[in-house]
């Protein structure tokens, strides 16, 4: 084969993929993948600043762009090839009613999803429980939200489950509230629990000395007198501040001489 044919043989290829619209086909769907990996880390930028813009709903606007960027560049590519898109329009709205019949669960997490990421009541990093299951926030999605347990177990919990079901955020507020309940001998003056909690406090760096410690009465157990002691901790600390003040108060009570009590019973074996 000559160097003419060659070049004849490649001019028609050219001109075909020129007539046949493959040309600006290819261009439409690079330019696609271009705007969206630009749009993407724009989103990024904003997201790093919890200010600019939440982690939740940068990840939502992002997706949501994403795909009404590929879905106008795909359009305007098979277009461009000739694909008649009325058509497949038509197909697609038969199809969309029999799969929308067939997906009313998925829609109404979507819808619960979008309430979600617009309501902003939970965040990236949040340590939540709902529904019996507890664990810090990993991502939320338009469909479910994904919680990581303290044994590193990854759940799945639908976005309609969330919404339905009361949810408890521990760590939307900087600090959160340790409660105990003792009981305490009989003979205990309250007032002493109060200031060996309060020495307590003092101690010890992980407690703020604002909000002030509480201590509560309960009521009258059957061997002591019940109490509720509150101490304040930073939120993300409260299972490390829970040990060491429930360690640091037992010490205390030795100290003072404050002796918690258990029922003693007294079993006796008789012969008939």
């Amino acid at each position: 084969m000559t160097k003419q044919e060659v070049a004849d043989n490649a001019l028609a290829v050219w001109s075909y993929l020129i007539d046949g619209g493959w040309v600006m086909f290819v261009i439409y769907v690079v330019a696609g993948w271009v705007i969206a990996r630009i749009v993407r880390r724009l989103f990024l930028k904003l997201s790093r600043s919890e200010r600019r813009l939440p982690i939740q709903i940068g990840r939502f606007l992002s997706k949501f762009v994403v795909a009404v960027i590929w879905a106008l560049a795909g359009v305007q590519a098979l277009r461009a090839v000739g694909v008649d898109l009325v058509g497949i329009l038509g197909a697609a709205g038969v199809a969309g009613v029999a799969i929308g019949f067939a997906s009313q669960t998925s829609l109404s997490n979507l819808i619960s999803g979008v309430f979600l990421v617009t309501e902003r009541s939970l965040s990236i990093g949040d340590y939540v429980k709902t529904s019996g299951l507890e664990g810090t926030v990993e991502s939320i999605n338009l469909l479910s939200i994904y919680l990581r347990q303290a044994d590193n177990a990854l759940i799945r919990i639908p976005c309609e489950s969330i919404i339905k079901n009361p949810v408890v955020n521990y760590t939307r507020k900087n600090i959160r509230r340790c409660d105990y309940e003792v009981g305490v001998d009989y003979s205990t003056d309250i007032s002493r629990v109060q200031e060996v909690v309060d020495r307590v406090v003092q101690r010890l760096d992980l407690l703020p000395d604002a909000p002030a410690p509480v201590v509560q009465f309960i009521g009258f157990g059957d061997s002591s007198l019940d109490v509720r002691i509150g101490v304040w901790c930073a939120a993300l600390d409260y299972h490390h501040t829970r040990y060491v003040f429930a360690k640091a108060l037992m010490d205390a009570f030795h100290e003072a001489g404050i002796s918690i009590p258990f029922p003693i019973r007294d079993v006796r074996m008789t012969q008939s």
